[in-house]
């Protein structure tokens, strides 16, 4: 779910207001939130930073009452004041990928529809993060979880393609089976009634 605010609303709420008082640990979330990333789950952003679940808490608390981070059924949003706010302080991070399995699909499914039978789901050692949903289609996000390394799953009408963040040998592999199994779980769809409540997870 969107935040409802408008971005000039939340300009000059911004404007209005002093610089927030927040800690090293609430710029490093609002950074992994505001890396065009939908929604990320509790869980998705504690693995990624790799802190305990009460410190995150407490963060994720402050950045909610000061408006911005918003909490919605599947996790943690940024707000468009919290965007503003990163887009001032703080430069973009950039992660290179690697393309690591790609194909067509047929094209009579929604890549949404796709995505909601993936979302929330652990393949082997991939635990799930988090998901950004627009008019062209899902990316859905997991980390492995030995070496933290991430996959995205890119879901658009006809196409899916599975990416990494991986550029040691053996991280690439663990990836790569990683995404195997999500792949596994796109190929016989088809075959199948698509209005069943769900697919089955490979574990």
């Amino acid at each position: 779910m969107s935040p409802q605010k408008q971005k000039p609303e939340a300009q000059a709420e911004l404007n209005d207001e002093r610089m927030p008082d927040l800690r090293e640990l609430d710029f490093e979330v609002l950074r992994l939130l505001g890396s065009d990333e939908g929604t990320v789950a509790f869980q998705g952003l504690r693995r990624r930073m790799h802190i305990h679940q009460e410190r995150l808490s407490r963060s994720l608390q402050r950045l909610e009452e000061d408006g911005f981070v918003l909490r919605t059924p599947r996790g943690y949003a940024i707000t468009p004041k919290g965007s503003l706010l990163t887009q001032r302080l703080m430069s973009p991070a950039s992660t290179p990928s690697t393309v690591i399995l790609q194909s067509f699909i047929p094209g009579d499914v929604s890549p949404n529809t796709i995505a909601s039978r993936l979302e929330g789901r652990w393949f082997g050692s991939l635990r799930w993060i988090g998901i950004r949903e627009g008019p062209d289609g899902a990316t859905l996000r997991w980390m492995t979880g030995e070496s933290g390394v991430e996959v995205t799953l890119r879901v658009k009408w006809g196409q899916v393609i599975l990416e990494t963040n991986a550029t040691e040998p053996s991280a690439m592999i663990e990836a790569f089976l990683g995404a195997q199994r999500i792949f596994g779980q796109l190929a016989g769809p088809w075959c199948q009634n698509w209005s069943q409540p769900q697919l089955s997870v490979s574990t």
